[in-house]
């Protein structure tokens, strides 16, 4: 009788991805009696969800036709599947996109206009070569690029994601203006094909890297395949809309430059705002270099959000100090006593030679170098760059920037070796005060070369 009193324990439960869950209790006549989604309580019938008996999508307070649309376009399990800032880049993405859809439109019929498309004396065999020759430059392009800076765009994929999306701008401006110059058009949409393609190196790179931080339960493919969705309903309406635009601009040049200014300045907003939004918790060199100068001042590690919110967007492929990891040995030694000068007072996994008067570090890693090493390196690295800098320093390493300001460039060698004694106490609390504000330290994205080398330990902290 006790059990009548109130309601009856659940038997079972069940949730969807991240989503509340919802209870199930048996009812008099053996059935079970799920709660509704959302509810605290209910009489539900038991109904299959999900993928199995044909309802798409996760349950929710939703109405089940909104939740089979997100179902569409959204990654399995959102949001617990994917990062964070998933969402505010996402929206911002799509506004890039529709306003790049709508000017590569104008650009198109900016292109097909100087071939001669709807001219009666146009020669087809022309058109055909200068769309040929336009074609090859850009294969072309696409290689080099590829070749040149390939390795370079996971150490700054916001950065370089920035750089696609203007130089794909200045590329659609290109193949608008180039009707008004018969006589270059070749060469100018030669070299707007060349740009666009190096936007689909960089862009699709770059849009790898962003996918490989924000999948968060192995869903690599899917958040990608979602993300492709995405973009094609965007460049679907971006299509519609440009039916209704270009007989409208076609027939007046100025309202064509117009709408282009008009939609490439909310295609650069749209992006640095999508780009601004993520969150990367692994560390490059310009993060590195904000999280470590904040913890030299004040003693405190800046968390992933803050320092994204600072890290510099338009200036980070010029850092004020040159620091290159993975360089070969050869090319730092040509003496013994060179050697013995980079080995001496430390047992690390790297050996670092430190130009004063280039502002240049150059990093020779161990085979046994992993990860930490390589932060380590880093940091290293950038702490002799801040001996060169204003701003307060800890005790130890003013000592050291008034030694290099007052000494001769000469003793490179001997403040690295002192550093190195820094760095012993100093680093340790550093890399914990990364891994608790919440930094992965198992991986980086810094840029290191393929060189490895191996050399004889110091003998002065040789252990027997």
């Amino acid at each position: 009788m006790a059990e009548r009193d109130g309601p009856a324990a659940p038997l079972c439960s069940e949730r969807f991805g991240s989503r509340a869950a919802r209870g199930c209790c048996g009812a008099a006549d053996g059935r079970l009696r799920w709660e509704a989604w959302g509810a605290l309580s209910g009489d539900v019938t038991a109904k299959p969800e999900g993928r199995h008996r044909g309802a798409a999508g996760a349950p929710g307070p939703a109405s089940p036709l909104a939740s089979r649309l997100l179902a569409v376009v959204l990654p399995q399990g959102f949001p617990g599947s994917v990062s964070p800032d998933y969402l505010p880049y996402q929206l911002w993405d799509s506004v890039q996109a529709f306003a790049s859809s709508l000017s590569g439109s104008l650009a198109t019929h900016a292109v097909l206009l100087g071939i001669g498309v709807g001219d009666a004396h146009a020669s087809v065999s022309a058109a055909t070569a200068t769309w040929l020759v336009k074609d090859s430059t850009g294969m072309l392009g696409r290689i080099v690029f590829a070749w040149w800076k390939g390795s370079k765009l996971d150490c700054n994929a916001k950065q370089w994601r920035l750089f696609a999306d203007f130089l794909n701008d200045v590329a659609m401006f290109l193949e608008i203006m180039a009707p008004m110059y018969p006589s270059g058009f070749t060469v100018i949409i030669c070299i707007s094909n060349l740009a666009k393609c190096i936007v689909s190196v960089a862009g699709g790179a770059t849009r790898a890297a962003l996918t490989m931080h924000q999948a968060r339960r192995n869903n690599m493919a899917d958040v990608s395949a979602k993300d492709s969705s995405q973009e094609t309903l965007v460049n679907l309406a971006g299509l519609l809309i440009s039916l209704l635009l270009l007989p409208l601009v076609s027939d007046c040049p100025s309202f064509n430059l117009g709408c282009f200014f008009l939609l490439t300045a909310l295609h650069i907003y749209a992006n640095y705002r999508a780009v601004r939004a993520l969150v990367i918790e692994t560390l490059n060199e310009g993060r590195l270099w904000l999280v470590l100068k904040h913890f030299l001042q004040r003693g405190e590690v800046l968390d992933p959000t803050s320092a994204n919110q600072m890290e510099p967007l338009w200036t980070g492929f010029w850092p004020s100090l040159s620091l290159s990891l993975g360089v070969p040995l050869h090319r730092l030694i040509s003496r013994v006593s060179e050697l013995q000068q980079l080995v001496d007072g430390h047992q690390e996994p790297y050996l670092l030679h430190w130009d004063q008067l280039q502002n240049q570090v150059q990093v020779v890693l161990s085979h046994m170098a992993g990860p930490e090493t390589i932060l380590r390196a880093a940091t290293h690295g950038l702490v002799l760059g801040a001996l060169q800098e204003e701003g307060p320093l800890p005790a130890e390493l003013e000592e050291l920037r008034h030694r290099v300001q007052a000494g001769p460039e000469k003793q490179s060698w001997v403040i690295v070796k002192e550093t190195h004694q820094v760095l012993d106490k100093l680093f340790p609390k550093f890399l914990k005060g990364l891994q608790d504000a919440g930094w992965k330290t198992e991986k980086h994205q810094m840029e290191v070369d393929e060189w490895r080398a191996t050399w004889l330990p110091s003998p002065e902290k040789k252990v027997l």
